[in-house]
């Protein structure tokens, strides 16, 4: 089994579902890449990541913006996606569309956006999210399964046991 581990707009590689990965599979079955979301077009990210599924093994992890490519992984190669605080339209987002992103992206965005359940789906909804704070209704309607966690939006307490009450539901 290999891990694509996708950080959220302005995250980093190594984040904190990273780590609390590290804790269960070997490093070097995790691909976390560092993403430019802000400067390469959704459409460009969702191809670059595709070239990384080298193999029929993946599991897709995003937090925030990297969940809704995820979640695209996911339904493209009907593989499990486990997603934390999942931003699945940041087209609505003033956190992105404010930042200077270009106007085309967002568009793309928009084009992008799902509003179907992806049954392979299971999700973490924080109760302290302030970046997205009104997520847990999209959420269900947008996973198969989603558990009310504590925390904010990047750091979900326990993140760890949580992931690896998922891995057991998907008998990892």
């Amino acid at each position: 089994m290999k891990i694509l581990n996708l950080h959220g707009f302005l995250g980093i590689a190594d984040n904190k579902n990273y780590y609390a990965l590290r804790e269960m599979v070997p490093a070097e079955n995790i691909i976390s890449p560092q993403m430019r979301y802000k400067d390469t077009s959704p459409f460009e990210v969702i191809q670059i990541l595709s070239d990384m599924v080298d193999s029929d093994d993946f599991i897709f992890v995003g937090q925030s913006l990297g969940g809704l490519f995820a979640d695209k992984l996911s339904r493209k190669y009907k593989r499990p996606c486990i997603l934390t605080n999942p931003c699945y339209y940041p087209f609505r987002l003033e956190l992105i569309t404010s930042s200077g992103i270009p106007q085309e992206f967002v568009e793309q965005y928009k084009n992008i956006a799902e509003y179907e359940k992806n049954e392979l789906a299971l999700t973490m909804c924080s109760d302290s999210d302030t970046v997205l704070p009104d997520n847990y209704s999209d959420c269900e309607k947008l996973s198969s399964e989603v558990i009310r966690v504590h925390g904010s939006h990047s750091t979900i307490e326990n993140v760890g046991a949580h992931f690896n009450e998922i891995f057991r539901k998907i008998k990892i």
